[in-house]
């Protein structure tokens, strides 16, 4: 499992801006920094999720429209 450390710079990799941690000593503001990254990263995650099940999807309805208009004796 990643930590929430690990999370937030993925995040910042794809793009998604990430609140800043805050001040030390602010155990908190810290556990609210924590479920707010929880939170984006677990969207991030199923947006990524949804995004490959369309590509798959697309993927496969392209092949079949692809066998569909092959001449039969291809097949």
């Amino acid at each position: 499992m990643r930590t929430t450390s690990q999370k937030a710079e993925i995040l910042a990799r794809a793009g998604i801006a990430v609140p800043a941690f805050p001040a030390e000593g602010e155990s908190a503001a810290a556990e609210r920094w924590k479920r707010e990254i929880d939170n984006l990263f677990a969207g991030y995650v199923a947006a990524r999720a949804a995004r490959s099940l369309r590509e798959a999807e697309e993927a496969l309805q392209l092949d079949r429209l692809r066998r569909a208009n092959c001449s039969p004796h291809l097949r």
